[in-house]
């Protein structure tokens, strides 16, 4: 039906009749059946000049420019006719229409949609159009979720094309799987472009060639969109020469502005990516919008920023697209390389969620990371600073605790442990070493637990212990002593009670390494197998003993194994040489090198010979036995290799205590990014069941309304018996007009109604007895506010509709704001892909 036929019968033509231009208004109408616009327009020029701002006369020149197009006129004549019949929804929705056609501001359009949408009746044709014209901006905005909650309001939710929206809208959020839903509950007419085109999306989402034959179909029945999709999908999926072909001469007919933009999907296509990204830039600079979306998925494949740059200039600030906002986060190559910049560039880049944009950021944070850990020395104050950051981020106490102990691990020696079997000459060797009798040789009568020694500038013992596991049982008091105390101590403890020893010397040597002298592996108290494995982790490097007389057993070649495992460099020495007749030695170490290969273990330097007991011998004046003992080559090697790399060992050891840390951070860090993630699943569950709850008592208004009314009907008579008793005697002048009775009046209406209204909206809008009780509190003052502006303009008891329509409005409203309040992003997933590159980075280069 045309509109002014729809004015007319909604006002009359009383006022057309009584200038006398009904002529004008008949032969105005008969032309535009005729589909003479122009004559038509004369006409409602006529009479609009005789009935100057008449709505008939306005809504026939607006039939006439719209069947002539003359949309610039068309838009004037709505605005002003808009003005006249405020109330008209359906003028509204034209209006709407007509300013996205003139390519005015979808902010324009949009205010013509939702004032239509304030004065539409429930139900009304002119309601449904605005609701979907309100999604279909939000779904050409990239803001899907917005278009989710004007489909919520539609009554039909199954009809084709609502369920189309829904699948548009979910394309929109990359939601491929939900779009595939809905598109699967119609069936789109061979007609339906705008059906083909979601179909092909949702097939292109996935890189599936057969999204080219239904892009095709909506680029032919001219769909909008269609053309950049299919630009979009010939760039992105893989495509034979025959369906190029077809492709070029389906866009022969192109409009000349998108030239370049195919030529850039073509070139991208063949391989010329470019040559592709040049031509998108081209377009772009030319005034082709539209090139702007392909030239960020090439930016973003291709890692440019220059094109980056480029295409989010013509993006609007207030864009919601995903793809557009986590591609503004990206940060330039200058803020990447400057080292001050680190911090707000990596946290930056943990807030990325969208897959497009996730490979680039991958790639800048690795850049970033690499800076702190090159192949040299690491940067670890940096490193350190980051990673007790995350640590108090996430409340990791434990990991905090470890971060600092990193930091001094930085300024102590190198770490040297010394580990084998029992009776393997481990306390003999660290003597012959220190060139002194340091170690406790033979106090038990061997080492049973782990002794540490390092420098200190006067000379202590300490004795730790374990503690008991039974809470009620007495603790061990651990005790420092003089060192000249410790042998005859030991003889005296329970060796089963003692936990480790630390050995403080004021030895020049101590300074440039300190020495881990470890319990034997077969240890028969697991506590202190379990001791020698903790030297594993605190050690730098390790110089593993065996016995001569029966090298590399199997048990043995198993702890090899773990210490290879935590990435522990090995110095294999076959102590006891002096046991063995040369032959029989060189027959030993032949034995032990293939036992080592055949394993797949190795040692740090070839494997040496030595007889500790005579190194410490000759270390303590004995020239013969010094020369016997083959120390010459252990020092040799001491001095150059582990010594000598004492800075490279420790970088070494100290990346690997960091990684185990970073993966205990990203293991905690995954386990909150769970529990973020279920919150945000049940704020997404809430959110939308406050979307369907508004969206049914949007439908439903007047039904809710009287459900509002009935709940305060009793609440209402006793507000009126309030106001009789005061009303006895008084005329009603006094009653209006006395600001004290006023006052009385607007009191008493909240004391009766307020807390009542306050339950009901409650009990519309939220769901579980414990909701509806918090909800009842919070809604309270908006019930106040309501009663005490109804009762003030004027309500009355008998006539509760107002109050009840205005309150079930402002729940609508309230409901669809609790539906759209944005979720506080958690930080954890983003930690977790910081921490899982930095844990590659820290990982060891195997050769």
């Amino acid at each position: 039906m045309k509109l002014a036929e729809t004015i007319e019968r909604w006002m009359g033509r009383v006022e057309v009749a009584l200038a006398g231009a009904e002529g004008h208004l008949k032969d105005g109408q008969a032309s535009l059946a005729a589909g003479e616009p122009m004559r038509a327009r004369a006409h409602a020029h006529a009479l609009l000049a005789k009935v100057p701002g008449s709505p008939i006369g306005l809504a026939l020149l607006a039939d006439a420019c719209e069947l002539g197009r003359l949309d610039a006129e068309l838009a004037l004549t709505l605005e002003e006719l808009a003005g006249r019949v405020p109330s008209r929804a359906d003028v509204w929705v034209r209006l709407g229409r007509v300013r996205e056609g003139v390519d005015e501001t979808p902010a324009e359009a949009r205010e013509a949609y939702v004032r239509a949408l304030t004065v539409a009746e429930g139900g009304s044709d002119a309601r449904r159009e605005a609701l979907l014209a309100l999604t279909d901006l939000d779904i050409a905005e990239g803001d899907g979720a917005r278009a989710e909650l004007w489909l919520e309001r539609v009554a039909d939710d199954t009809a084709p094309d609502v369920a189309l929206r829904r699948a548009e809208a979910r394309l929109a959020q990359n939601d491929v799987e939900s779009a595939k839903r809905w598109l699967a509950t119609f069936e789109s007419a061979t007609t339906d472009g705008r059906g083909a085109l979601a179909r092909g999306r949702a097939l292109a989402f996935e890189g599936r060639p057969e999204a080219f034959q239904q892009l095709l179909r909506a680029l032919v029945l001219e769909a909008r969109g269609a053309s950049e999709a299919l630009a979009d999908a010939l760039a992105r999926i893989a495509s034979s020469d025959e369906m190029r072909a077809r492709i070029k001469t389906v866009i022969e007919g192109q409009p000349a502005e998108s030239e370049a933009r195919w030529r850039a999907a073509f070139a991208r296509a063949e391989g010329r990516r470019d040559e592709a990204r040049r031509a998108l830039r081209e377009a772009l600079s030319a005034g082709d919008r539209a090139a702007a979306r392909p030239l960020l998925d090439a930016a973003l494949d291709d890692h440019d920023p220059e094109a980056l740059a480029h295409a989010l200039s013509a993006f609007p600030e207030s864009s919601q697209d995903p793809v557009v906002v986590d591609a503004r986060k990206l940060p330039s190559p200058e803020r990447v390389a400057d080292p001050r910049q680190a911090f707000a560039v990596l946290d930056e880049l943990a807030t990325i969620r969208d897959g497009r944009a996730s490979p680039w950021a991958k790639v800048l944070r690795e850049a970033v990371l690499a800076r702190w850990i090159p192949a040299g020395t690491s940067d670890w104050t940096s490193l350190l600073e980051r990673l007790d950051a995350h640590a108090r981020a996430l409340h990791d106490l434990t990991a905090t605790a470890r971060v600092a102990e990193l930091s001094i691990l930085r300024t102590r020696p190198v770490r040297l442990a010394i580990v084998g079997e029992f009776n393997a000459g481990k306390s003999t060797f660290i003597n012959a070493f220190m060139g002194a009798d340091v170690a406790p040789t033979g106090v038990l009568p061997t080492t049973a637990t782990l002794h540490h020694l390092r420098y200190a500038p006067d000379p202590l013992a300490k004795i730790f212990f374990f503690q008991p596991g039974d809470p009620a049982a007495p603790k061990h008091e651990d005790r420092i002593l003089p060192v000249s105390e410790l042998r005859a101590t030991l003889k005296s403890l329970d060796s089963g009670d003692v936990r480790r020893v630390e050995i403080l010397l004021p030895l020049t040597s101590l300074t440039q390494v300190e020495i881990l002298d470890t319990p034997g592996f077969n240890a028969p108290d697991p506590r202190h197998a379990a001791a020698a494995r903790e030297a594993f982790e605190e050690a730098d490097f390790a110089v593993w003993l065996l016995d001569a007389s029966q090298p590399m057993k199997k048990s043995e070649e198993s702890v090899l194994a773990e210490a290879r495992a935590h990435d522990l460099p090995v110095q294999i020495l076959l102590n006891k040489a002096d046991r063995l007749k040369p032959d029989d030695l060189e027959k030993v170490m032949t034995m032990v090198r293939e036992s080592l290969a055949n394993a797949g273990l190795s040692s740090w330097q070839e494997p040496l010979a030595l007889s500790a007991r005579l190194a410490l011998a000759g270390r303590l004046g004995d020239k013969d036995a010094l020369e016997a003992s083959g120390w010459s080559h252990i020092q040799a090697l001491l001095d150059a290799k582990i010594l000598g790399q004492s800075e490279q060992l420790k970088e070494r050891a100290i990346r690997h205590r960091t990684r185990k840390v970073v993966t205990s951070l990203a293991e905690a860090a995954v386990a909150i990014s769970r529990r973020e993630a279920e919150r945000d699943d049940a704020m997404l569950r809430r959110a939308q069941g406050f979307a369907q709850r508004a969206a049914k008592l949007d439908r439903d208004v007047e039904e809710a309304s009287q459900r509002v009314m009935g709940a305060l009907s009793r609440d209402a008579l006793a507000w009126k018996r309030d106001l009789e008793v005061i009303a006895t005697g008084r005329d009603e002048d006094a009653l209006t007009k006395d600001p004290v009775l006023y006052r009385y009046r607007v009191d008493r209406a909240t004391f009766h109604l307020a807390q009542t209204l306050a339950r009901v909206l409650a009990g519309l809008g939220w769901e579980g007895e414990r909701e509806i009780a918090r909800a009842e509190t919070e809604e309270l003052p908006t019930a106040r506010t309501l009663v005490r502006t109804f009762a003030a303009t004027g309500g009355s008891a008998d006539a509760l509709y107002p109050l009840a329509r205005s309150a079930v409005t402002t729940l609508i409203e309230r409901l669809f704001a609790l539906a759209t309040a944005p979720s506080t992003q958690g930080q954890a997933a983003g930690i977790v892909t910081e921490l899982r590159s930095l844990e590659d980075q820290l990982a060891p280069k195997r050769q």
